[in-house]
């Protein structure tokens, strides 16, 4: 449990760079950051194990993991300046649509299933029992409720957009509609079929290339296209269900514990360069070294836990 409540926003935030290391003297950031993240997947993992949901019921959680954030509380959404005061690509009817759907991806991916499958690959034998008791269940909920606040806190101090009623209530019912069909995604028996599966240094490839390609997404929502956004939107959706695709065909092959931490490895490492890329462009030289030396422990992290962690 401590593992994915620190895992999570390492990988979410410090990995992709959200969080820097000139970052660190900023208490308020840090510690929103760990509650949320921390809090909200170990929560979402507790949830998906009780009600034994299967992939598509953890995803749905995390797209309503990533309106909470996004929407609610960092209001990036809909705040149609909050990044340094220039115009987010891809924004029309009060809504940066383009954003909203990388991001989104992003948090379901980078902030949810990766870091619940690589403490399940550490960790297998506590991989299919719930971890908090009933009496820890409301703790975690008040810890991630905290985590929100803060957020919605750092949003008001940095900016002066405000949520209207209407996009409140939007998200809320969003949110609840969200939550209801993940509840409705239930485990059960899957026939597999007689093919191969991928090789793992496929799979790393693929999470890779996938990762780069969504990253590509997000520095176009800054730089902007003579296209109109809603072919970028489309484009960004066809990526991710092209990938959901390609791993659920690989899933009724035979996915291994080594499949997915090779693929969850590309994955990340798309998003240490993405880090690497964003640092360099800023005036902090200790950003750039951290970002290199977080990238040399996800390569490190990897060659551990598929040599010590998974079993021959």
């Amino acid at each position: 449990m401590l593992t994915l409540f620190l895992m999570a926003p390492l990988l979410g935030e410090v990995v992709g760079a959200a969080l820097r290391m000139s970052n660190f003297v900023e208490p308020l950031r840090v510690t929103s950051i760990l509650c949320f993240y921390g809090a909200g997947v170990v929560l979402i993992r507790e949830i998906a194990q009780r009600l034994r949901l299967n992939g598509w019921g953890t995803v749905l959680l995390g797209v309503a993991y990533a309106l909470i954030e996004e929407g609610l509380a960092l209001q990036t959404i809909f705040n149609p300046d909050w990044a340094g005061g220039d115009t987010i690509y891809g924004r029309a009817a009060g809504v940066n649509w383009f954003w909203a759907v990388l991001v989104c991806g992003y948090h379901v991916v980078w902030s949810v299933l990766i870091p619940i499958g690589v403490v399940h690959i550490l960790f297998p034998r506590e991989s299919r029992s719930p971890w908090l008791s009933r009496r820890m269940l409301p703790v975690f909920g008040g810890v991630f409720a905290l985590g929100a606040a803060l957020f919605a806190l750092i949003s008001l101090l940095r900016s002066d957009f405000r949520l209207s009623v209407v996009e409140i209530g939007a998200v809320l019912a969003i949110v609840g509609l969200l939550t209801w069909a993940a509840s409705r995604c239930r485990v059960r028996g899957t026939a597999r079929v007689s093919e191969r599966p991928p090789g793992t240094m496929r799979a790393g490839w693929t999470g890779l290339g996938f990762g780069l390609v969504w990253f590509a997404f997000h520095l176009m929502a800054f730089i902007g296209s003579g296209i109109p956004f809603v072919w970028w939107v489309l484009a960004a959706v066809l990526v991710a269900v092209a990938a959901a695709a390609i791993v659920a065909r690989w899933m009724r092959r035979g996915w291994t514990a080594r499949h997915q931490l090779a693929a969850s490895f590309g994955a990340v490492l798309a998003a240490g360069l993405f880090g690497l890329l964003l640092v360099s462009q800023g005036d902090h030289l200790v950003d750039v070294v951290f970002e290199v030396i977080v990238i040399g422990g996800i390569v490190a992290g990897y060659i551990w836990t598929r040599r010590r962690a998974i079993p021959t």
